[in-house]
């Protein structure tokens, strides 16, 4: 029997983006109801809680100072600024909210925020015996630092305030009318039982999509990215989506720094002569030549820890009291990195496909294309076109928790502001039954595919090197066929259960994702940044441009935006 409940503004997603959302558009408007559908557990689900625990921040530097050496460094101006200079002054404010929320931001003996920059270097020690740090690196922003149970104390927060919650309910689709939004389809993930939700305004906050290849981001798995693009939103900056990290395949947890000490089977340094003097993050390039290298026969490829100059920072904040007080945060990295690293046999190492994949377009208020539909978090990253020529995290660490918190802040008010506005939209009963029969199809069906099945196969589409960063248009047009080949297997995937229903839902989505991958890839036909194609090494003569995604009689169609950088502050 399918369940119906109603609200003003419906949140989809309960992370850190999701709950930051629930909260500033409940303090914006308290008379409005807000509730939280969450397909896990709100406060527990989601990445947020399971990465370093940094938070980008300003600390004493200006947005502007910020917003010229991102642009400059790392964006490479394919930004839309009038985001990126929101989000740089509105930095400060998101950690002090999330310690007004949980508590959780660490402090020294008088009560300011201890921060770090990114890179520093230890120079000696202090008569407690923990580390100094030499601060003066060219970034024009700090970390401050968060326990890991954070989360938990935010969702605590926002129940004071009366937003609702809902979970163990997975959003499959959107219900529109009149071209509105109107709310959400979604199933309990235990029994199955449909539920639909009436809302005069939805915000996605349910993260984007990564390819389930490194543990700590399996989590996300597109669902968002698919149910907004069949109402019919707009997406951008699709072929960014493809993050790497460093991993070892022994543990595939991730490495940081290792482009200073990669080495080829022959002994020689191939990443350090191709690391930038300024360098906030993990280096395309450097990961392009491993698979130069690899191809070459020279691996496999080795990682010299030793060499590694950013390993006494690391091993003073993460995983220790050196620094920070986070007791949870230690405990969770005492026994991952025990369980993970010890279990390592070689120094090999790899790439393992992060992606990042959230293309959602937003305008600067996190509003998309479809009235009454927002976002926030990992959903809209590159969608927002903040961020410039890269993947997300932006190439700066914190970024994560940091975009999360500022979109959601955006996002609370102004789906408060459109839903104090509107009037409750009809419910379409046709929509809610194709929606229904389009999900629990792989319980009647007579398929004999699994989806953790279909999942692999996916991977190995996905995850080489050759394919997601270091591109070609011959190797690119053969993993879009193989897309399509297993977009045409979806009918044989059969769901024995809710669990395995939901799986066959994520497989849909994770191939959508894959072809606005690719088809966005093949449309830039340059070298810019992150973005990397073999066959065109250099930028465009053509000038700055967004790719962009619509659907177009349910077909991925891809087009061209050009920057309007004369309406920027900042120019090339």
């Amino acid at each position: 029997m399918t369940e119906r409940m109603t609200t003003d503004v419906l949140v989809v997603g309960g992370s850190i983006a999701g709950l930051a959302t629930a909260i500033t558009a409940k303090e914006q408007d308290p008379g409005l109801e807000v509730t939280i559908v969450e397909k896990y557990t709100s406060g527990y689900a989601g990445k947020a809680n399971r990465g370093a625990g940094i938070m980008l921040m300003l600390g004493d530097h200006s947005p502007e100072e910020f917003a010229q050496f991102y642009l400059e460094h790392i964006g490479l101006y394919l930004n839309n600024q009038t985001t990126l200079l929101k989000y740089a002054c509105m930095l400060n404010e998101g950690v002090e909210a999330i310690d007004r929320w949980s508590g959780r931001v660490d402090k020294d003996a008088s009560g300011k925020f201890r921060t770090l920059k990114w890179s520093s270097k230890i120079v000696g020690e202090d008569q407690a015996g923990k580390p100094i740090f030499d601060q003066n690196v060219p970034y024009p922003w700090t970390l401050a630092a968060i326990d890991l149970d954070y989360v938990r104390e935010v969702r605590k927060y926002a129940r004071k305030l009366g937003v609702k919650f809902v979970d163990r309910v997975g959003m499959v689709d959107l219900l529109t009318d009149a071209g509105k939004i109107a709310g959400m389809v979604g199933y309990d993930i235990d029994s199955g039982e449909q539920r639909v939700f009436g809302a005069k305004s939805v915000v996605l906050a349910c993260g984007n999509q990564c390819w389930r290849v490194m543990p700590m981001w399996s989590a996300a798995r597109g669902e968002g990215v698919a149910a907004a693009f069949r109402v019919g939103a707009k997406f951008a900056n699709c072929e960014f989506g493809s993050f790497y990290n460093w991993t070892n395949l022994d543990h595939f947890e991730s490495d940081m720094g290792v482009e200073y000490a990669l080495y080829n089977d022959k002994g020689e340094n191939v990443g350090l002569p191709l690391i930038k003097e300024v360098h906030p993050d993990i280096s395309a390039d450097v990961l392009a030549e491993w698979y130069k290298q690899t191809l070459a026969g020279n691996g496999p490829m080795h990682y010299r820890q030793s060499e590694n100059p950013l390993m006494p920072s690391l091993t003073s904040v993460l995983g220790s009291q050196a620094v920070h007080n986070r007791p949870y945060a230690d405990r969770f990295w005492g026994y991952l990195f025990f369980n993970a690293f010890s279990q390592q046999t070689n120094d090999h190492v790899v790439p393992g496909l992060v992606g990042e994949f959230g293309g959602l377009w937003v305008d600067e208020n996190m509003a998309t294309t479809i009235p009454g539909l927002f976002s926030a978090g990992d959903l809209c990253v590159q969608g927002s076109r903040a961020w410039g020529a890269t993947a997300q995290p932006g190439r700066h660490r914190g970024s994560g928790i940091g975009f999360a918190t500022f979109s959601g802040r955006v996002a609370g008010p102004s789906a408060a502001a459109y839903a104090a506005g509107a009037e409750a939209s009809s419910l379409s009963d046709e929509q809610i039954a194709a929606i229904d029969r389009r999900v629990t199809a792989p319980l009647r069906g007579k398929g004999t595919m699994k989806p953790l099945e279909m999942v692999a196969e996916i991977q190995k589409v996905m995850q080489p090197l050759g394919n997601s960063l270091y591109r070609h248009e011959e190797r690119m047009k053969k993993a879009l066929a193989r897309v399509e080949e297993l977009k045409a297997m979806l009918p044989e995937l059969k769901a024995d259960d809710p669990h395995q229903m939901f799986g066959v839902n994520e497989c849909e989505a994770t191939l959508l994702c894959a072809e606005m991958f690719f088809k966005t890839s093949l449309e830039r036909k340059e070298s810019l940044g992150w973005f990397l194609r073999e066959d065109y090494p250099e930028p465009s003569k053509d000038g700055l441009q967004w790719i962009t995604v619509e659907n177009k009689d349910g077909e991925v169609s891809v087009g061209k935006e050009r920057v309007p950088l004369e309406t920027y502050p900042y120019q090339p």
